[in-house]
């Protein structure tokens, strides 16, 4: 019996050993402080009724003892529209948190905001609180910028239709039908869901202005990585189609970016104006950014860069770029030329009636960024191979070709040095005109002065000092190039 009773007391105090040994193991001193790896949760920007992406933190405990956590909570009291999962908790209010000793734990927020009825960014804000054993309170901020926006589901417009500015979602497409004319006013931002795209059978006429553009982007409003928006990464959405029974579209001051292909001209009757664009910007796709077939096609003072097809593929038809900067510096995977024309489609003559190439700059990181697929059709096609560059900067190999007239042939290393800022790491391209880029300025003609004064920024152009390309020159401070 007596060993018996002595064993139990041995289990009994074996217990109370251990448990003070817990207990030694997390202290309540008042210099402990718990340690996050960001100290604001940032949403930029959330569709109102529509739930943000979830994003984490890390809570660490540098210290040598364990710290509790008496609470964490909500300091709106779960009112401002957060969620938050703290260490498996759920909920506005949690209590007895543990981190141990230079261990961790992990916080998953998220937000849903409501509707505002404004036009303006919603900005919400709350603190995530965090009560120790010791008293001491420490915080992390919650921010998030929400924004209206209107749904577009498989929408269809069948008759004339102005969409006002304002922010709009498109699932699926958003098709124009024959007959029908969709006009998109200025300051019009439409966000495409993946795989979503513009169909035009119609006519589409986007108006917008230097300082409200008609926009078609993405819908991700996240990150893939903390240096990089999915707003830079191409094949976001679809793109813009343009049928073949189409004509008479214009799109001015628009920026139309990271989709899978850009524009897409379909061959139509190259006897009518299919499309006119003007004082815009078409960047970051993983086909060609605009595509041309046997169209009939203006381009004035716009950007059109960074494709993994081509910037401009030209295919047949009759078609004018003016003030233009066609640039590839595209680097997420194996890519094509900026410029490519030709004469045929898979075999079928596609008789090349006019290329002109005025004032312009085509450029990029390769030592040759214009690619002829031109062939002679035979005397049933006449003047099939008809194409003319004038008073502009190219990337190609010098020619005695009487259709280069007072060009001036990229000899710089990688085209990089004509322009602002060519940033890899980042993906982030400036291609306004750099100090060094010498060779674009002033080689422009004047004849185009009257009808493009001034350039994609609003610039005035002068005449006697004309640059090539979309941007007339402005010097800058060498940092801020940098």
């Amino acid at each position: 019996m007596k060993s018996k009773n002595r064993i139990l007391l041995y289990f009994i105090m074996s217990v109370i050993l251990v448990a003070c040994s817990e207990d030694a193991d997390f202290s309540a001193s008042p210099s402990y402080r718990l340690e996050f790896s960001r100290d604001t949760i940032a949403f930029d920007t959330v569709f109102t009724d529509v739930g943000s992406p979830t994003y984490g933190l890390v809570v660490r405990n540098r210290n040598k003892e364990g710290v509790r956590i008496s609470n964490a909570r909500l300091a709106s009291g779960g009112h401002s529209g957060f969620s938050v999962l703290v260490d498996g908790q759920y909920g506005a209010s949690m209590n007895n948190l543990e981190v141990r000793a230079k261990d961790s734990i992990f916080v998953y927020a998220s937000v849903e905001l409501e509707r505002n009825g404004a036009d303006v960014p919603l900005v919400v804000e709350d603190s995530l609180l965090f009560t120790l054993e010791s008293g001491v309170q420490q915080h992390v901020t919650l921010l998030a910028y929400g924004r209206d926006v209107t749904f577009l589901r498989g929408e269809i417009v069948s008759a004339d239709r102005e969409i006002p500015s304002g922010h709009y979602v498109v699932y699926d497409s958003l098709v124009v039908a024959p007959g029908a004319t969709l006009t998109l006013g200025e300051g019009v931002t439409l966000y495409f869901h993946d795989k979503a795209f513009m169909k035009v059978e119609g006519t589409i006429l986007a108006s917008g202005s230097q300082a409200k553009p008609v926009v078609m982007r993405g819908d991700r409003t996240d990150n893939m990585f903390s240096y990089l928006p999915y707003d830079r990464v191409p094949g976001q959405w679809g793109g813009v189609i343009i049928s073949s029974t189409s004509n008479g579209n214009c799109l001015s001051h628009c920026d139309i970016h990271s989709a899978k292909y850009g524009i897409r001209v379909e061959q139509g009757d190259t006897a009518l104006q299919r499309i006119k664009i003007e004082s815009s910007k078409l960047y970051n796709f993983e086909g060609n950014a605009l595509e041309l077939n046997m169209a009939h096609a203006t381009v004035e003072n716009s950007l059109i860069a960074n494709a993994q097809g081509n910037c401009v593929k030209v295919v047949g038809g009759d078609v004018s770029f003016v003030h233009c900067t066609i640039a590839n510096f595209y680097v997420w995977k194996q890519r094509d030329v900026a410029l490519a024309l030709h004469n045929s489609i898979d075999g079928v003559p596609a008789p090349l009636r006019g290329a002109l190439f005025a004032n312009c700059v085509i450029s990029g990181s390769r030592e040759d960024e214009i690619m002829g697929y031109l062939t002679t059709l035979g005397d049933s096609v006449p003047d099939c191979i008809n194409y003319r560059f004038e008073n502009s900067l190219i990337n190609t190999v010098p020619t005695e070709d009487s259709c280069f007239v007072n060009v001036s042939y990229d000899n710089t290393p990688y085209g990089k040095d004509h322009f602002r800022l060519i940033d890899h790491d980042n993906f982030i391209y400036d291609f306004h005109l750099g100090n060094d880029s010498t060779m674009a300025r002033g080689c422009a003609s004047d004849l185009y002065l009257e009808t493009l004064p001034y350039d994609l920024d609003g610039v005035l152009r002068t005449a006697g000092a004309v640059d090539a390309g979309c941007y007339q020159f402005v010097e800058i401070e060498e940092e801020e190039e940098r």
